[in-house]
């Protein structure tokens, strides 16, 4: 899971425009990670789509799934052990990679159940994110892979992304 989120924090790091909070508030209570937190309407109901995409094929929970909203797109990170993935929606242009709006980049993805049974879900989740993204009007569809050839996987330290125009 360690892996999992510095992936996540890296290919957030790409875009680099994150929101910032208006006010500091006093922090009595985690802040909301829910759907609800995801403010553009399109961007939630795609989220919605893989929300019951992963509870259908893997049992993934609500309570395993953390949204982020950003001034420029949200992210979905899936803390379950059968199938975990971080997804991003970018919804503007300039960030690093050269990447365009209306992307969805698939950061990084996981699972307890071994490498070949994992190749075989990244082949069907893959076609399931190719089919939705027209759908919600996302026209491209971006891979992040780890580009550094260190013998410990849980540490990422560069990211390349591919980027596919679906229309």
């Amino acid at each position: 899971m360690k892996t999992l989120n510095q992936l996540l924090s890296r290919v957030k790091s790409i875009f680099g425009r994150k929101a910032t909070p208006t006010a500091n508030t006093p922090l009595e209570a985690e802040p909301p990670t829910g759907i609800s937190v995801v403010s553009d309407r399109r961007l939630s109901a795609a989220f919605t789509e893989i929300e019951k995409y992963l509870a259908d094929n893997y049992g993934t929970p609500i309570a395993k799934l953390r949204y982020q909203d950003y001034t420029n797109g949200a992210s979905l990170t899936s803390e379950d052990a059968i199938f975990a993935v971080s997804l991003v929606i970018l919804t503007t242009t300039n960030g690093t990679a050269y990447l365009p709006d209306n992307v969805l980049l698939l950061g990084g993805v996981t699972s307890t159940n071994g490498v070949k049974w994992l190749a075989a879900e990244m082949r069907k989740f893959t076609n399931f994110l190719m089919q939705l993204c027209p759908k919600h009007r996302i026209q491209h569809l971006a891979f992040a892979f780890d580009k550094t050839e260190s013998d410990d996987p849980h540490f990422i330290k560069e990211a390349d992304v591919t980027c596919i125009r679906l229309y």
